[in-house]
This record gives structure tokens, sequence and C-alpha cells, in this order.
């Protein structure tokens, strides 16, 4: 699986819906702990899915 589909996929698991697109990055909210976290559209690779994964891992310790 790609490094970007996978992302998609631990964000939706994780609580987190799709906003909207943007130029660069579409924009991904969970309401339940209040967070918004970008996901780049272009060049996304396998340290980009570290900073995904950590980011959902602290807003979920942090928040929820």
């Amino acid at each position: 699986m790609k490094p970007r589909a996978k992302a998609v996929e631990e964000l939706e698991a994780n609580g987190y819906i799709f906003k909207r697109h943007g130029q660069r990055h579409d924009i991904y909210y969970n309401a339940k702990v209040g967070c918004i976290i970008p996901l780049k559209r272009h060049d996304f690779d396998e340290s980009d899915l570290r900073y995904i994964q950590n980011e959902i891992k602290k807003n979920n310790q942090g928040r929820g």
C-alpha cells in the first residue's frame, strides 16, 4: 500500500473525516478531539506517514 493511502486509512480508522481539499494539502478533522491534520497531496513518502502516525497518537493521548 502506498504511504499516502495508508495515512488516509489510519486517519479514518481513528475518527478523522475528510473536510476539504486545499491546493497542496487535504484537511482531515476529528470532532471528538478537536484536531485538524493537513495531509500533503504531492510527494508523500514514508517520513510523512510517520509524521501523520505521530500526530494521531499525540492527539489521541493528549485530548482523547
